[in-house]
């Protein structure tokens, strides 16, 4: 009884509190990246990918320099405007927070047409 009681209290990965509109440095395959949290729900987190990387995790970073891009950059990445993950999928990349922000009505296109689909989540392969 005392355990369940405890639980609460407990703040596993699963249950972190993410911010929404807030930056976050993540971890991919030995770079950093920058993920922007559009809006978080039961299932998961919806976030926009900057292909904007760094070899070492950056602490602070110029959201005006943060770059979408429709084509893959030098380092193979590109950047995706929403990309609804599991929990668990986003807890995998190791997020720090960097600063908070506000996510603009024109950032939600993406989430929106999600909506109207109802579609899925991203999650990390079994």
């Amino acid at each position: 009884m005392l355990d369940r009681f405890l639980k609460k209290f407990r703040r596993p990965a699963e249950r972190q509190d993410f911010v929404v509109g807030a930056y976050y440095s993540i971890e991919n395959k030995g770079t950093y990246g920058i993920a922007k949290v559009l809006a978080v729900d039961k299932r998961g987190i919806h976030v926009r990918l900057y292909r904007n990387s760094w070899q070492t995790r950056p602490i602070e970073i110029d959201p005006a320099k943060l770059e979408l891009g429709g084509t893959i950059n030098d380092e193979g990445r590109v950047g995706i405007g929403h990309l609804p993950l599991t929990r668990e999928h986003f807890i995998a990349w190791e997020p720090v927070l960097l600063q908070r922000g506000s996510v603009q009505d024109d950032e939600l296109n993406g989430f929106r047409d999600w909506q109207e689909l109802e579609g899925g989540y991203f999650d990390i392969p079994s």
